[in-house]
């Protein structure tokens, strides 16, 4: 093999010129950067200090969504099922005393017990409470499709492409007997392993793999991890928030704060809870915020107030039923 040519520079790079003023400076970048801050903190005391009123539409959105997570929240005191409100959900009970101002989903926590329950009777008590524009069903990524997810309750309209509003469902599970080994690579190894190989793997097969690698447990201990169909670990396009091995006294027993207009359960320390997943500076306003847009792509929806006033009517009656 004549390898001659892999040394020769490119015509095309001999050609290239550097313009000196094309580059920013070390002061135009400093005068730049506290430009950014200084907006990052007009958006923090914004929040912090003045109480802001949302249009109607969002006041509907909001609405629908309060209204979905009492719908679950009867569910679980129907049939005995705890669950805790988990990551932005929690954040903005904390530090909004509701939903996050950008947030348009809803999230929830559960040990794998209570998660596989919730599966089984979920479907039925939507028939029962005729919640036919409601589904119930495992999230399929989008970034891998043969690859299943968190189950999932969303609200979509027949009329609307998507959901308006949806409750992801994370599942957790006890760790038996552990001794504090760190075993957050062999965590991200494995979901790894599980997402990049969907053909091979099936959720299944994969869950009872993973308890028996990890020594796992539906059976109550001191200790908990996130279960492999959650949103932690550090696995790019599959996870989003920190992997953490969870003391049970941390989160139980339950307690509840106020997120919107009703009290919902959340962890027992809250704080220390949220600060694992968020930082210390969870109370500020972040430098880079997360929406999935379906706030802006519904409210140019034709005839969208009508279609959220028809949604929230068919929860609240549904909520009287319990």
């Amino acid at each position: 093999m004549d390898f001659t040519n892999l040394f020769k520079k490119d015509s095309v790079e001999e050609e290239i010129e550097i313009n000196p003023e094309e580059f920013v400076t070390r002061a135009e970048f400093e005068r730049l950067k506290r430009i950014v801050e200084t907006h990052h903190e007009y958006l923090n005391n914004i929040y912090i200090f003045y109480d802001l009123q949302p249009t109607t539409f969002l006041k509907k959105m909001r609405k629908l969504s309060y209204e979905l997570l009492k719908f679950f929240d009867n569910v679980c005191k129907k049939h005995n099922i705890e669950y805790w409100i988990d990551y932005g959900t929690l954040l903005g009970a904390i530090r909004h005393g509701g939903f996050i101002p950008w947030d348009d989903d809803l999230d929830v926590g559960m040990l794998r017990s209570d998660y596989n329950k919730l599966i089984e009777i979920l479907p039925s008590e939507l028939e029962q409470n005729n919640l036919t524009n409601l589904v119930a069903k495992i999230k399929v990524d989008k970034h891998n499709l043969k690859s299943k997810r968190w189950y999932q309750l969303s609200y979509k309209h027949p009329d609307v492409k998507g959901k308006f509003i949806g409750i992801d469902f994370f599942p957790y599970d006890y760790v038996n007997n552990y001794k504090g080994k760190n075993i957050e690579s062999k965590y991200n190894a494995f979901l790894e392993e599980y997402y990049h190989n969907p053909d091979e793997y099936k959720l299944k097969k994969m869950l009872k793999k993973f308890y028996e690698e990890f020594n796992l447990t539906e059976q109550e201990d001191e200790y908990f991890i996130p279960g492999l169909e959650n949103a932690r670990g550090n696995l790019r396009q599959f996870s989003v928030y920190p992997f953490k091995v969870i003391p049970t006294n941390q989160v139980f027993p339950l307690t509840t704060i106020p997120f919107g207009p009703y009290d919902f359960k959340a962890p027992k320390d809250f704080i220390s809870y949220i600060k694992d997943i968020y930082g210390n500076n969870y109370m500020q306003i972040p430098r880079k915020i997360r929406d999935h847009g379906r706030l802006n792509r519904f409210r140019k929806e034709l005839n969208i107030l009508e279609m959220l006033d028809e949604a929230i009517d068919m929860l609240v009656k549904a909520n009287k039923n319990y």
